[in-house]
């Protein structure tokens, strides 16, 4: 398609959509597809169709032949059958957005929707894309769900709006073409991308300058727990042994000072979105080891603590953490 042609037609897409906004508002997680909602046009070689028909019926008036007059009546009784069949394969669509996973920034996005019928209708060659995006197919059966993943890339951390989606079919003929937008208000959140390397060290207010961190087997005792290759023998708990016939091995924990770590939003260089992926690469690190971590951020203060629910409340964080306010 030529360039200019493709410009005009992203221009009045673009205004078809915020018509269809205006017209219809935004949609909850979960909406069933109304008749009001949706859009039917001729496609291309609908518009070929129905001009052979036109020719047809003109040589059928002109030699009054009433075969052809027949035969002119029933393709056109074909086509507004496919019109209607084609529009009741949305009609009545159910349509629930199920989120999507959090993702770091520049990664894709894969929102999940689940599309159900509970009218018997078999809604084959259904369409979903953002607004120009890749289609994915998620035609449904009669009376069953199916979930399909729709990509959406990302650019920046932060709640990221969902644009709108787009449900369309061609079938069964493909004379015409039913769509229709759906503006969701759920949103995605994106994390922010972290750092390849975060310069300086960690701010560890409980540790003097130059100690190190206790890792796991340096101080308190924990209890007992099953023996596993690789345990140090003299770790054994043999009186336990010749008690049980069982081995056990002692385990440790380091003490709560020497373990926790901060990471401190306010001593970190560079700006909002600089700041939050050098702490992003921090805590990743720190989620891979045993220590635990807090992280300070403007009016928030987040552990210490350990394990992925912690990372993930920091890396959500992070991703809202001196972000823009939506104008209203």
């Amino acid at each position: 398609m030529h360039p200019a042609w493709r410009t005009i037609r992203d221009r009045l897409g673009a205004r078809a959509q915020r018509w269809a906004l205006r017209r219809q508002g935004r949609a909850a997680t979960r909406l069933q597809l109304a008749s009001r909602r949706i859009y039917i046009l001729p496609t291309l070689p609908g518009l070929l169709y129905a001009a052979l028909l036109a020719t047809m019926l003109a040589g059928a008036m002109n030699y009054n032949n009433n075969l052809a007059f027949a035969l002119a009546f029933l393709l056109a009784g074909f086509g507004i059958a496919g019109t209607y069949h084609c529009h009741g394969i949305l009609a009545g669509l159910h349509l629930h957005c199920l989120g999507a996973e959090p993702v770091f920034a520049g990664d894709t996005l894969q929102v999940r929707f689940s599309l159900g019928d509970d009218a018997g209708v078999a809604r084959e060659e259904v369409f979903l894309d953002w607004a120009g995006g890749g289609a994915v197919p998620g035609g449904v059966a009669a009376h069953a769900t199916r979930t399909v993943r729709v990509p959406l890339p990302t650019q920046r951390r932060g709640l990221l709006a969902l644009p709108a989606l787009r449900l369309q079919t061609r079938a069964p003929l493909g004379l015409l073409r039913a769509w229709t937008w759906v503006h969701m208000e759920p949103r995605a959140l994106v994390y922010p991308r972290p750092a390849a390397r975060a310069p300086g060290t960690p701010h560890l207010p409980d540790a003097e300058p130059g100690s190190r961190l206790h890792g796991p087997g340096d101080d308190d005792f924990a209890g007992l727990r099953a023996y596993r290759p690789g345990d140090p023998p003299r770790r054994i708990a043999w009186r336990h042994y010749a008690r049980r016939g069982e081995f056990a091995v002692r385990d440790y924990r380091g003490g709560d000072a020497g373990e926790r770590i901060w990471f401190d939003w306010d001593a970190t260089a560079g700006d909002a979105d600089t700041r939050a992926a050098r702490l992003a690469r921090l805590v990743l690190d720190a989620g891979a080891g045993q220590a635990a971590w807090g992280l300070r951020l403007p009016g928030l203060s987040l552990g210490p603590a350990r394990g992925h629910a912690h990372l993930h409340r920091c890396l959500a964080s992070l991703a809202m953490a001196a972000t823009p306010a939506e104008p209203g």
